[in-house]
This record gives structure tokens, sequence and C-alpha cells, in this order.
């Protein structure tokens, strides 16, 4: 195996790294938590992508732009020679149909792998039949990558007028068109629910709810709290409560999805009532499931034969007591920057070390304590502390889940990002002197295999392919991970195993990250898929995002490689079995819990059938009851969502304009003052201070990052020049003729007067302290005629 190349302290790349956010909906009776409970630093689903759809610039494309339209021109030319099948539906599946084919909004639940799509299709098909003059139906998806494989069943089944509407493909194929401008032209949608929001949203766009006839919602139980399906529905609820119950002008609501589960509940009584308030959010007068025909149901689904692994940590673990080690001699040195003074907690690292626990610590009490450090030598100090604690932690992490080789790669790659600056504190120096002391004993370790045994888990995972490639040379498996950065070291971990060499593997990921985070581009991602369709790669190693509504009939191995999640999470990811005589695996570690927690999943499942089949049952006996309750149960929402509002117009109508100084969070060194924030298309923050570029220095890149008409994100990344600080601050766009600094709130310190100061970790958070002014026609005039915000440095 090749070894590493040396480490260095002092060498700067220019990989360009972005903030976490938020990004998990939660529910329970009020909200349903239907996503995983463990979170991870590097977690799929948490990480902020720099652009987000709901923001997606009017008019964003890519540079292939051109190319890519004129692919999509030929392909639809090419269908519409084609005449669509004709498909006949099975008996359960028209028992699943049955309710909506009368007009009935319905949810309707069946096994993965059992046509939903068809029955969706068929839902369509009577629609576009007995099509309302003007009418438009929706078929909305939560996930970029569905829209595209939704659309292509539904054309290769209607013939029918169709466009599909994501943010991957504004982003990367065509300018995007006003919904207004589309309605006239196309008969059927398929939408990312935010795009559909947006213009909804969107008063300068002529769409409202009656322009539809039918939504049908796909995995509608991502319909949580704030999640663009609610908020849709919620519209929906509003405007129907305000008629007084009267839908005879508005679409038909349909929601399709595997599992519902019964949320944070163990208690028949309380499943059933969590059950009841998911209608009420859907509007939905029954919940569907095959009862009439069960047998012909079991006949055509798989459901693949299920086995939870608990794996033993390593016999002999030389790397990862030395890299505890390592942060241990790095803790140390916090009581020489002053922190403790500020606060004692942060002088306390968690005991346990590899773990949430350690994470939260480092991004919550540490980095907080250092925003109200004064001294800019303590300042910096602490910084470089808590950066290399966060390396150390991150590979640990790594370590657990794939080879010593890999963590010890990952700290090279990230120590080598450090700024290449000259001027270093006295404590700098020393922190960075003991991974460079230890450096070559890592190294060491992580390639003596008497010194650190090798991964149990990846151990037992060749185990489970080999055999499985064994009995079906044929075989197609998934691999679940967790991370964006693990797909990559599980597929470098095959290469590198002559017994795994000859069956190749791609990675997965989702197409909100950029390439250099491990994101894949849209035609990346088509392009993975049909070479595992085509048995080109046997072998997919995803993220999360893989695990609902990928359709690979061929597949008959599915792992879910040590993370907990939930049981609607844990069902869509065995669904992907679709082949027959298909296996699930779920790969835990034993000293994680993780095998104990989806032994609890599998303890749902028979609550959650319970609950479904008490819930129909009372709908069947007494449905006027269960419409009153329900009625009774939107109205309070209603009410909830109208005081909160309230409670944020309040907020806006008193706007704080007191002025706060924004500083670098690293050295202390002053940046520009809250007054000089704009918001530039209600999203991205930009500094309009003219001498900022004094202090700051301004690397401008080959291309931009996120291209567009209307603003070019990430044309250049700007990094603090204060007493040879180096840090990264944010990244540059340009937008109408303007390059303007984007500053990331987590790189800056707030404080005004006596204040110690703070750190926050997104810009939303930041009107505790002020209220940040929407660019305006005014400054952009003056900006114009004023001197340049930036000097390129290159």
């Amino acid at each position: 195996m090749e070894q590493p190349p040396s480490i260095s302290l002092y060498e700067r790349t220019e990989d360009d790294t972005s903030a976490l956010g938020d990004g998990i909906a939660k529910l329970s009776v009020d909200q349903i938590d239907d996503h995983p409970t463990e979170v991870s630093l590097f977690d799929e689903e948490e990480e902020e992508e720099k652009v987000s759809e709901s923001k997606t610039s009017k008019y964003a494309y890519s540079e292939n732009a051109n190319l890519a339209e004129e692919n999509d021109l030929l392909k639809k030319q090419k269908k519409k020679h084609v005449e669509p099948k004709k498909f006949e539906l099975r008996p359960y599946q028209l028992e699943l149909a049955e309710r909506a084919l009368r007009g009935d909004n319905c949810v309707i639940i069946a096994p993965t792998g059992s046509g939903k799509t068809h029955v969706a299709i068929r839902i369509i098909q009577h629609h576009l039949e007995k099509l309302e003059r003007g009418k438009k139906i929706v078929f909305i998806v939560d996930k970029n990558n569905l829209a595209n494989q939704q659309s292509e069943r539904i054309e290769e089944y209607l013939k029918c007028r169709l466009k599909v509407i994501s943010g991957d493909i504004q982003r990367e194929v065509e300018c995007v068109q006003d919904w207004d401008s589309l309605l006239p032209h196309y008969d059927v949608f398929v939408s990312t629910a935010q795009m559909l929001l947006n213009a909804i949203n969107d008063p300068e766009q002529n769409v409202c709810l009656e322009s539809f006839c039918l939504f049908i919602f796909d995995e509608c139980h991502h319909c949580g709290r704030k999640h663009p399906f609610q908020r849709i529905v919620d519209k929906y609820v509003d405007t129907r409560l305000d008629r007084n119950g009267d839908k005879s002008r508005l679409p038909q609501v349909v929601g399709f999805t595997a599992s519902l589960g019964v949320g944070k509940v163990n208690a028949l009584d309380n499943a059933v009532e969590h059950l009841k308030t998911f209608l009420a959010i859907m509007d939905a007068d029954c919940l569907v499931t095959v009862q009439r025909n069960k047998q012909d149901l079991a006949t055509h689904v798989n459901n693949p034969k299920q086995y939870i692994v608990s794996v033993p940590g390593r016999r002999i673990d030389d790397f990862g007591t030395r890299i505890k080690i390592l942060m241990s001699r790095t803790e140390d040195y916090l009581v020489y920057t002053g922190v403790g003074t500020v606060d004692r907690i942060a002088i306390r690292p968690p005991s346990i070390k590899g773990d949430i626990q350690y994470t939260s610590w480092l991004e919550g009490t540490l980095r907080k304590a250092q925003a109200k450090l004064q001294d800019p030598d303590m300042a910096r100090t602490l910084f470089t502390i808590r950066q290399l604690l966060e390396i150390y932690n991150n590979a640990l992490i790594h370590y657990t889940h794939a080879r010593a080789i890999d963590a010890l790669n990952f700290i090279k790659d990230e120590v080598e990002k450090f700024p290449n600056i000259s001027k270093y504190t006295e404590i700098e120096r020393k922190v960075k002197s003991v991974l460079e002391d230890e450096y070559m004993t890592l190294e060491a370790s992580a390639l003596d295999h008497g010194r650190t045994s090798e991964n149990p888990l990846l151990e037992k995972l060749k185990e489970i392919i080999i055999s499985t490639y064994a009995e079906e040379p044929n075989m197609r498996a998934i691999v679940f991970v967790r991370t964006r950065i693990m797909t990559e070291c599980l597929v470098n971990w095959m290469e590198d195993t002559e017994e795994l060499q000859h069956i190749k593997a791609q990675k997965y990921t989702g197409a909100k990250a950029s390439i250099s985070e491990g994101g894949m581009e849209r035609h990346e991602q088509v392009s993975a898929l049909e070479l595992f369709r085509d048995g080109e790669y046997k072998v997919i190693m995803a993220t999360t995002v893989a695990e609902e509504g990928l359709d690979i009939k061929e597949c008959n191995l599915v792992v879910r490689y040590d993370y907990a999640g939930s049981p609607v999470a844990m069902m869509q990811a065995r669904g992907r079995g679709r082949a027959k005589n298909s296996r699930f695996y779920i790969l835990a570690s034993a000293d994680k819990c993780v095998a104990e927690k989806e032994q609890a999943n599998v303890t749902i499942e028979p609550l959650m059938e319970a609950a479904m089949k008490q819930l129909q049952r009372l709908i069947e006996l007494d449905s006027y009851t269960f419409q009153v309750q329900k009625q009774g149960c939107q109205r309070q929402m209603k009410r909830e969502r109208e005081l909160e509002t309230y409670q944020q117009q309040s907020k806006v109508t008193v706007p704080n304009y007191s002025i706060y100084n924004l500083s670098c969070l690293k050295c202390n060194a002053f940046l520009c003052t809250s007054n000089d924030i704009r918001k530039i298309l209600n999203h991205h923050y930009g500094c309009i201070r003219q001498d900022l570029k004094y202090r700051v220095v301004c690397t401008r890149f080959d291309q931009p990052k996120y291209p567009g008409e209307d603003i070019e994100m990430g044309v250049g990344r700007v990094d603090c020049s204060g007493r040879g600080c180096g840090v990264k601050l944010g990244t540059i766009a340009l937008y109408e003729g303007i390059y303007f600094p984007i500053l990331n709130i987590k790189a800056l310190k707030i404080a005004k007067g006596t204040m110690k100061g703070d750190t926050l970790k997104k810009w939303g958070m930041v009107e505790k302290y002020f209220t940040v002014q929407d660019m305006t026609e005014y400054d952009m005039e003056y900006l114009s005629k004023s001197d340049r915000l930036i000097e390129w440095a290159n």
C-alpha cells in the first residue's frame, strides 16, 4: 500500500469549505420524527448547500447549460415518437387507487417495491381524462434526484405535456421560467416541493392553489414542521378553513409513503393520535392500505431478509489510542489561552472523544467562549487549538468507520489547508509541534496491522459482499453511509483490497454540495445509476440521499453501515432491495448502541401496523366524528401558525438598528460594522464597507462555483489579513457587475461596547442583536460610482 506523503503544517490550499446548516424537520403528535436520531458533524442531511434551493437564483445555470439543454431536447424529441406503454394495475394496486379515483383526499401506504408510482400514474391518468379547464397536476417530490426518475416513469406510460422543475435542473440545465408562463403549456409538472412553494409564495407569479386540480406528494412522511411539504399543505388547509370547509375549487391531495412511523411514542393510543394528527395535516379523509388483496400483494412484493449484526471494536487499537493522546496533549494548552476565565466549562472537554458530545463541545462551548476573549493573541491561539481538536475528533470518527490510513490522510489534508503565514504565537507553535512530533508515529501505527487491527466493520462488510458475489455474480449492492467523505473512503477501500478489486464500486452522493466537498453533479448521478443498472458497477456507496425512491430492480443486497435512524428511514433503506432473495444488513458498532436502536426500530413496525388498523376501523365506524376531530385539530394548528407569524412580524416591525462590531473570530481584527451588511436577493449577506479590502486578502477562482444570471456565487474567497491571521472569512459574489465579499457568520465575532462577544451559526440568528437591511437601488447606485469593494491578490 502506498504510504502517505509527509505532513506540512504551513502549506495552504484553496479548498473551499462550507458551513453546516440546519436541515432536519421533526414532528411528534405536533411533530413527526422521520429522520435519524443521531447527528454527525458530516451529516449528509444536515449540510447546508451553498445556494439553497429555496433561494435559487431565478435564472441559475451552469457553463454546460447549452449542451445539457440540447441533450434534453433530443431526448424529448425521441420520446414524441414513442407511444406510451400500456399498463394494468394489479388487484392490490387497484384497491390502493379506489378512494383517490373517487376524489377523496387520502394518504396511501404500501410497501416499497409495490408499485406506488403506478398507482399515482393511474390517478394522474384519471385527472387527465377529466381535466378541468386550465387546471394542472403536480407530482411533488422531496429531493432533486427523484424528480427526473418519477417524470420518466410518468412519460413511459402517459402521453401528456410534462415539465420537470427542480433546483438541480434549474442550476445545471436551463434558465428558470416563471410558473405562470409555463402553466398554459403543460398539463403535468414534476416538481420539488421547495420550487412549488417558491412559486406560490412569489407575488410576482400568478400561481395559486386554484391553478391545480391534483397534488400528489411522493414520500409524504416528510410532511413535518417547516418542511416544504407541510408549508404547501398548510396553505391548502388555511384556505379551506377560511372558506368554511369548502374545497370545491382546491386541488385533490394524495400522499404516498411506505411508512408514517409513530413519532416518539410506544403506546397504541398515542400512536393512533399521531396518525390522526398526520391525516389532519394532509387534510386526508382516510388512510388507505391493502386489505382485500393481501395475498396478491405478498406475491408481488419482495421482503428482504433482515439481519442486525453487532460488530466489536478493533482488537488492537494503537492508532486510536495515539489520536486520543494527541488530543489530550493539545487540550492541555487550553489553560494558556485564558479561556477558563470567561467560561470554566470550556477548559473541561468531554472524556469520550470521537463522538457527538465532543463535537458539540467544540462547536458550541469552546467556540462561544472564544468570542469572549479580548486578547488577540489568546483568541487566535484558542482558534488554532479548537481547529486542530476538530480535525483530530473528526479523524477519530473516520477511523471508527474506515481504515487508520483514511483517518491519517484526513488529518494531513485538513492541516495542509492551514494558512501559510509566518507569524504564530508561542503556544500555537507548541500545539502544532505536538502533531509534528507524533505524525511519524501515527503513520507507522496506521500502516502496521500488528499495532492497529483492520477495522472489524470493514472485515464484515467484505465478508458480506464476497459471499453475495459468490452466490450471484450479477449482484447489485447498495451500502448506505452517513457522510459523503465515507463514500469515498469505502470506494478507495474496495479498490485497495485485493479480494474486492474485481467488484467495481462507485459513490452516489447529493448534488447540493460542491465537487470539492464530495458532491456530484446531476449528470454524474444519472451516469452512476445507469452504470449500476447495467452492471458496470456492482456496488454503490451512497449517502442517505438515495434511501428513498432509488429503484434498481436487480439490487439484491442493501447494507446500512453503522448509523441508526428512525423506523421510517430503516424501512426506506431496506426497500431498496428489490430483487428476489435480497438481503438487508445493518452493521452496527457494538460500543455505540446502534444495534440496540435499530432493534427498537424493528419493534416499532408492529405498533405502527396496529395503529393503522385501529384508525381505519375508527374512520369506518364513525367518519363524522373523525372529520370533526380533524377540523378541530386543523383549526388549532392554524391558530398556532397565526400566532407564530404574528410574533415574527412583531420582530420585523421594530427593526433593531443598533450598531455592532464584526471582527475576525480567530484574531479579533476589526472587519466592519453590522450597518455595513446588506442582504442580496434576500439570502446572501454582503459587506459594502469600502475599506474592508485593506483588512482582507481576496483570491479569484478560475470559474465561479455556482454560476447564475442574477448572481454568481463562489467567484473567489476572502481571507483575513489581520495580524498574519489568514483564516477564511467567506466567499465572493458577482452581483449587478459588482464583486461583493460574502462573509461567513461562523467566522465572525459580534461585539458592542462592554459586551464580551458572541458568535452565531447562521445569519438568520443575528436578529437577536441587529437587523440586516436589504440591498437597495440607492446602495447599488452609490457602489457603482465608488471604488470597488475588493482588490484581487492574484
